[in-house]
């Protein structure tokens, strides 16, 4: 299980191009990275920056794991055609990067209930599906709340009939504040779990001081129920960024280990 570096929280938020962002996660020690289908990173509709991504993270020793979709629209009615595109688009990018998986937010827009919104992201998913199955990839929606899905056992009932390359981006935090057990919903969410994104009960390191968090029982409830997949660190950027990401990398490792 491989530990990642988030390219949204750690990258763009913090206003690094993609080059910086590397080093950063190089230099602390991880794995991989969520690198963003986005302006400096890789770029839509500019190939030859896939390609320099490709080359640059591959220099670093750094995996793609996921790649981040920018526009988190899949679940806003009339913005369909562009989700599509730029997910069509994505399925291009992502084999030169080495990924098999397009993470997604599927936030739901201002005044729209949640119903509707959970049609627009069914729709979406169906239409993109025979792309992503061409190219061999699986997409991930990551449900939190005050989104179209906000909890594990919602988000299960909307995905049981849509294609099983639908996956759920299950977030320790969002599941903890949410106030479901990390372990039950490790366990339910089975082959339907695309990818975790890790952090603390208090938007902090995992692990860390204050963490209330069962990451060890996630990650072992993940893998006993078939989860083959990594970890990608996405927290609250502090101001000594370095220094953390260092040892949110460390604390992570030893999370793995230790849920053997």
């Amino acid at each position: 299980m491989r530990v990642a570096v988030d390219g949204i929280y750690f990258g763009r938020l913090t206003g690094m191009a993609g080059g910086e962002f590397a080093a950063l996660a190089a230099a602390a020690g991880a794995d991989g990275v969520n690198w963003p289908f986005a302006e400096g990173y890789a770029e839509p509709g500019n190939p030859t920056s896939w390609e320099a991504s490709a080359a640059a993270l591959r220099k670093r020793g750094l995996a793609v794991v996921s790649m981040a979709a920018a526009t988190q629209n899949s679940a806003v009615a009339g913005e369909e055609e562009g989700f599509r595109a730029e997910i069509a688009a994505i399925a291009q990018a992502a084999p030169l990067l080495g990924s098999r998986l397009i993470d997604c937010w599927p936030r739901m827009a201002e005044g729209a209930t949640k119903p509707d919104s959970q049609r627009v992201l069914a729709s979406n998913i169906e239409a993109v599906a025979p792309v992503l199955e061409r190219a061999g990839l699986v997409i991930a929606f990551e449900f939190e709340p005050g989104t179209a899905v906000e909890r594990y056992a919602e988000a299960l009932e909307a995905f049981g009939p849509l294609p099983s390359l639908a996956r759920l981006t299950a977030d320790t935090y969002h599941i903890n504040r949410a106030g479901d057990g990390l372990v039950a919903a490790a366990k339910a969410m089975g082959n339907r779990l695309g990818i975790i994104h890790i952090s603390g009960s208090h938007r902090g390191e995992p692990g860390s001081a204050g963490d209330t968090c069962d990451h060890e029982g996630f990650v072992r409830a993940a893998r006993e129920a078939g989860y083959t997949g990594d970890l990608v660190l996405q927290y609250a950027p502090p101001e000594d960024l370095a220094d953390s990401l260092k040892r949110a990398v460390e604390l992570c490792r030893g999370i793995v280990e230790r849920a053997g």
